[in-house]
């Protein structure tokens, strides 16, 4: 894999602890997708990015492997992200690249999953009165990057009901015998949602139940497709 350093703007102190001036209207970034595919023999991908509030912005963009504690600078995984640092001027929208550099290190038969990090830090405003400033917390927008191998056939829609549910007591056992992550949301019946569920390929998870369960049990689960849309699917526990 090739490590991408960004030579950025924002030191360490900034990414850490958000410590900035104050300002008169929080800009907002909005995104065009909420996650990022590279199918099988994709090198790049593309998302557009809007600065939808009232001032200028910059975003410092990176990914990483999970590890939400390292700085842009030690982060190393296949994925760049080009350009590394953006000023942004209200109402503007920008198309900002990603490229896969490399698959010869990632497993040939499943997929791989890094992240996207998109920091954004309001232009500073000086105050005239030195009392007014504060402490404001910068947003910082993560997105998964699904990196697919060159050897698989695509993801098909049947794929979400190849997962198994088994249910003891208090705890949901979730089996997935796919090469593909599963992001989902589980609704046990009777129980409020159980949310944000990461199912990695070929793994099994264990989560606690509100109630206590037992096999035959009917439960609900929504899968998120490629388009950030969840598909619903009705199971029984084994």
């Amino acid at each position: 894999m090739r490590s991408y350093r960004l030579w950025s703007v924002f030191s360490n102190i900034f990414v850490l602890s958000g410590v900035l001036l104050s300002f008169s209207v929080w800009a907002v970034v909005n995104v065009d997708k909420t996650r990022v595919v590279f199918n099988q023999s994709d090198l790049t991908q593309s998302i557009n990015v809007i600065n939808s509030g009232q001032n200028e912005t910059f975003l410092q963009l990176w990914t990483d492997d999970g590890d939400l504690t390292l700085s842009p600078d030690a982060s190393i995984t296949p994925v760049i992200v080009i350009p590394p640092v953006v000023k942004m001027y209200p109402g503007e929208m920008r198309s900002l690249r990603l490229m896969l550099t490399s698959r010869q290190a990632l497993p040939a038969d499943k997929e791989s999953l890094y992240w996207l990090n998109i920091y954004q830090i309001p232009a500073l405003k000086k105050e005239l009165n030195a009392a007014a400033r504060k402490v404001v917390l910068p947003l910082r927008i993560r997105m998964k990057i699904f990196i697919r191998p060159a050897g698989l056939n695509a993801p098909q829609t049947t794929d979400p009901e190849k997962l198994r549910f088994a249910a003891r007591g208090d705890k949901i056992t979730l089996t997935n015998p796919t090469p593909w992550f599963m992001s989902m949301t589980v609704n046990p019946k009777g129980q409020q949602s159980i949310k944000d569920i990461i199912l990695a390929p070929y793994s099994d998870l264990q989560i606690e139940s509100r109630t206590t369960l037992k096999s035959g049990d009917s439960v609900n689960y929504a899968v998120i497709n490629d388009q950030g849309i969840p598909v619903n699917y009705t199971t029984t526990f084994q």
